[in-house]
């Protein structure tokens, strides 16, 4: 402090006493040392506040926004979720006529063995099925559409193959039933005749040229019935023989057709997400398949053996 502020403290400590200039002090040092530590605080504080305030209108916004993200991603989630469904639903409706039209399709091949029944009735429904199994290729998987159209195409190539055998036996049983009309049509004659010779006895009627020509005529047409009777046996003989072997022939494309169709239905069960063990359903089907070929080739064995003891 200089002699000058000296001095002047001085006079005032002098002229207003002690209490004033305590009171000065005071001023003093709350006016230089505390309101400006007390209005920078409390500057700090409304910034803190300010910035609190800013941050949660942030945290606000986010969490707004996020609920509508998971609003959005749940609306999706279940909009993808009634997709699947329909398409599970849609899978389903096509394989189920699927099905249906695969195993008529299948049974194509064993019909084939029945000649009784005409080609044009077998294949009748083969177009129909034919555009019911090709809609799995829209939703069927790469795996099912391939073994579907393996499975169609062993069907396809098998009806042709047996067509073209089996036109020799229908040939065959054509004959044999044109010769038997003709062999019922000799013996009708032989019947008619001996109705002659009836009415002939009780009319008293013997002229020898009448009798020599109605028994030349009988005898004749027994020999013609004879002739047809002993064609129609030979014929029935190869007819027999090789129907066994075309119906071994039908059963062996079966199965062999059959042995594609497990893997069709395990892809189908993927797709539709109907767990099964592949192993034991293989195992299964397998067994079944080979019980039904034994009983099968039984069955033709003793047909065998009842037409060689005739």
């Amino acid at each position: 402090m200089s002699l000058e502020q000296l001095e002047q403290f001085a006079t005032f400590f002098i002229r207003y006493g002690f209490e004033a200039v305590v009171a000065g002090l005071v001023v003093f040092l709350l006016i230089k040392y505390f309101l400006p530590s007390y209005f920078s605080e409390k500057g700090k504080n409304l910034a803190t506040k300010e910035d609190i305030e800013e941050i949660t209108q942030k945290v606000e916004s986010v969490r707004s926004d996020y609920a509508q993200v998971l609003e959005e991603l749940r609306n999706n989630n279940q909009l993808k979720l009634a997709a699947i469904e329909r398409e599970k639903n849609l899978k389903k409706e096509v394989y189920l006529q699927a099905v249906e039209a695969i195993t008529r399709a299948q049974n194509i091949v064993t019909s084939f063995s029945n000649l009784k029944i005409s080609e044009e009735k077998i294949t009748s429904g083969m177009v129909n099925d034919s555009g019911i199994i090709a809609k799995i290729q829209i939703v069927g998987t790469e795996e099912t559409v391939r073994v579907i159209t393996e499975f169609m195409s062993a069907i396809g190539t098998a009806t042709l193959d047996l067509m073209l055998e089996r036109s020799t036996l229908i040939s065959r049983k054509n004959s044999i039933e044109s010769l038997e009309k003709i062999r019922v049509k000799s013996a009708s004659e032989i019947e008619r005749y001996i109705e002659i010779m009836k009415n002939l006895n009780l009319e008293g009627n013997n002229d020898p040229a009448l009798w020599d020509t109605i028994n030349k005529n009988i005898a004749f047409e027994k020999n013609q019935e004879l002739s047809y009777s002993n064609e129609i046996n030979e014929l029935w003989k190869l007819q027999n023989k090789e129907h066994i072997v075309f119906t071994r022939k039908c059963m062996a494309q079966f199965f062999e057709i059959s042995g594609l169709l497990p893997h069709a239905v395990i892809s189908v069960r993927k797709e539709l997400d109907l767990e099964i063990s592949e192993d034991a359903y293989l195992d299964i089907v397998n067994k079944n398949t080979e019980k039904g070929k034994k009983v099968f080739e039984n069955f033709l064995v003793t047909i065998e053996k009842n037409m060689a003891e005739q």
